[in-house]
């Protein structure tokens, strides 16, 4: 059974504000009644077509909505997957005993490098407050991906992180490079290649180490990573506008639009373009 999945970004205000953030709205939040409206239409569109499906909670941070572990009881009791993307902050004991109390699939938690870096990306005493969570997570037996953004001023130290998480238990350290128009902050062709050169070799010690991802962004005119936006995946944002992906900048349609999901995503012409997109044959015979 194919999967489907839906990055679901429930409410976009946040407690930290990192330097690299593209969220450009900090008030949007949906009501209960609205997400379980959205939630009824996105079980709707998996059961036409038949996918397994996997709700992604974010936001800004998802651990601030207040109806948040409301929901989540209601996706997981419906039989859909739950995976949680946050910055890990503000889960304490008692909050991890009450996430792992929903099954989720995986917990992701954000660090940018080391202490002193993750600090200077996302603030004083936020490093040591996203390791506690994820201790807390370990010890309830969730798996838990921690998500490295490369910059230019942080891909010196992934190394570094990679060797102080060798002791926390966590199931995957994945990487994928900043999305911006900031030139001090996006990394030139080469500066990606050396990570993925870099990263490739430190996989042969620690074993946690991923570039599942790392191959969806590959210099223009290559094409190497079977993107699932236009297919099976789909963005929610907290103001009901429905995204192919987070990082086009194009809105597809709104989840309160009276047309049922499948009719918006299958009659936008964007969604048409990107779900011919094809893997050419020298990248998908790859080994």
């Amino acid at each position: 059974m194919l999967r489907h999945y839906l990055q679901w970004h429930i409410i976009h205000r946040c407690n930290l504000q990192c330097v690299h953030c593209y969220q450009d709205d900090y008030d949007a939040m949906m009501t209960y009644d609205q997400m379980i409206g959205a939630l009824d239409k996105y079980e709707k569109y998996i059961g036409l077509y038949g996918y397994e499906g996997q709700i992604n909670l974010t936001g800004g941070e998802p651990l601030l909505h207040p109806d948040f572990m409301k929901l989540s009881g209601e996706i997981r009791n419906r039989g859909i997957r739950l995976g949680i993307l946050t910055n890990g902050t503000l889960i304490d004991e008692k909050m991890a005993q009450d996430l792992a109390s929903l099954s989720p699939v995986l917990v992701q938690v954000s660090l940018d490098g080391p202490e002193e870096i993750h600090d200077s990306i996302r603030g004083k005493g936020q490093y040591k407050r996203a390791i506690e969570g994820i201790d807390h997570l370990v010890r309830q037996g969730i798996k838990v991906n921690v998500s490295f953004t490369a910059m230019k001023h942080n891909i010196m130290h992934f190394e570094e992180l990679a060797r102080e998480l060798a002791g926390h238990g966590i199931h995957k350290l994945w990487w994928d490079r900043v999305v911006t128009d900031d030139e001090t902050l996006y990394l030139s062709t080469i500066e990606f290649r050396g990570l993925v050169e870099k990263t490739l070799k430190l996989q042969q010690k620690y074993k946690f180490i991923s570039n599942d991802r790392a191959l969806q962004q590959l210099p223009k005119g290559r094409c190497g990573y079977n993107c699932s936006a236009g297919k099976r995946l789909l963005i929610l944002l907290a103001g009901g506008e429905l995204m192919a992906c987070r990082r086009l900048p194009f809105i597809i349609g709104s989840i309160y639009d009276d047309r049922a999901l499948s009719d918006i995503i299958h009659e936008d012409d964007m969604m048409k373009k990107l779900s011919c997109q094809m893997i050419p044959d020298e990248c998908r015979n790859c080994k």
